[in-house]
């Protein structure tokens, strides 16, 4: 049996203001475009069942333009597939906060051979496959300590679903990671993983295809990685990751402010840009400036930055100045006024929250949330 698998398409992000000429946001165009892309491809490769693990949408009420676009790219694709098998689950973007209150993903089910699970871990069964999918969407892990996970042993194909991080695949997550004993196991003939956002293979039946774009809240990890789908051969148990073109994202190597004068930095950064060539047209691009002073900020050559935030469809010099002292304490060296400014242990958790490198799959509102919270409950206790 041959399958296509993809994941975390997360129709209808937006970012930055660009729009194209339709007036559509160009993030959310691009976004569109790598889904159809990753359709065709699929459709080409003409597999026996298609899955699509969790994040379809990026909100529980997308746009309805993503709305119409997915419902009028899936019919398309199952209409050349004849209505052959496809299967999606819901991630934890799509997933209403109350259960029961329903699943947008539910309106994809008038599509022929179209499948959906939102709600519960379910069981689905393929019959022209002789096959049976265990589905566990986002609200499902919940389930995952009081459920008994076994393959069908009444059909020839055996398939695990699952939207959710497994131990190991990150080495920092807000929320705990699932056993990955519970899941990974050889008695299943493919785990179709999702909700991490860069292509990795946990072992050789089980896989993440990663985001077919670069939506995730620190693209930046993800630069220079390629995003696509997983075509996946049950009998030989192999797979070929096969990527989809994408808009180009640049995290630039930093440049360290701390002995350079206005020009020199300024040239740093224009040198950094030009290195990029013609691939800085319509790139997303970062360059990190460390330990800036705020004379030398107000130096920066504003024509400069003009000229490259017009090239680039999106282009962030992220300046970050020098690290200053942590509450309470006093920073060898600094002077009075250093002092009277230090920050308190919550205003530097905020500092270096707000600019850390996150790992693709944490939000940063909720990073910096469960951290002063760990903060203030530590507080109270040393009281």
């Amino acid at each position: 049996m041959k399958i296509a698998h993809l994941s975390d398409v997360h129709l209808g992000y937006r970012a930055y203001s660009r729009t194209n000429e339709h007036g559509m946001n160009q993030r959310e165009h691009d976004v569109l475009q790598a889904f159809r892309r990753a359709l065709r491809a699929i459709r080409d490769a003409e597999p026996d069942l298609v899955l699509i693990t969790g994040d379809l949408f990026h909100a529980v009420r997308p746009p309805n333009s993503s709305l119409i676009a997915a419902y009028r790219a899936l019919s398309e694709v199952q209409a050349r597939r004849a209505g052959a098998p496809l299967v999606i689950i819901a991630g934890n973007h799509e997933t209403p906060r109350v259960a029961g209150s329903g699943c947008i993903l539910a309106l994809l089910t008038h599509i022929p051979g179209v499948q959906v699970v939102y709600d519960r871990i379910e069981q689905v069964e393929i019959a022209a496959l002789n096959a049976t999918l265990l589905c566990i969407p986002s609200r499902g892990v919940l389930e995952l300590e009081r459920s008994l996970l076994q393959p069908n042993p009444h059909t020839r194909w055996n398939l695990l679903l699952l939207h959710g991080l497994l131990e190991g695949v990150t080495p920092f997550a807000l929320e705990r990671p699932i056993d990955r004993q519970r899941i990974v196991r050889d008695e299943w003939d493919y785990i179709a993983l999702g909700d991490w956002h860069l292509y990795t293979q946990v072992a050789s039946n089980a896989l993440y295809p990663g985001a077919t774009e670069f939506t995730s809240t620190n693209i930046w990890e993800e630069a220079g990685k390629e995003k696509g789908w997983i075509l996946y051969d049950a009998e030989t148990r192999t797979h070929e990751f096969c990527p989809i073109r994408t808009r180009a994202v640049f995290d630039l190597v930093p440049i360290d402010a701390a002995e350079l004068t206005a020009t020199e930095l300024n040239e740093a950064i224009e040198l950094r840009a030009d290195a990029l060539g013609d691939a800085l047209q319509g790139a997303i691009v970062r360059q990190r400036v460390w330990n800036l002073h705020p004379e030398l900020r107000r130096q920066i050559d504003g024509e400069l930055l003009r000229e490259l935030k017009a090239r680039a469809l999106h282009y962030l010099l992220d300046l970050r100045a020098p690290r200053i002292a942590a509450s309470g304490r006093i920073r060898p060296g600094a002077t009075d006024a250093d002092n009277e400014n230090r920050l308190t242990l919550i205003d530097e958790w905020r500092l270096f929250a707000h600019t850390y490198d996150l790992p693709a799959d944490i939000d940063r509102a909720a990073f910096m949330e469960l951290g002063e919270r760990y903060l203030y409950q530590s507080a109270d206790h040393s009281s």
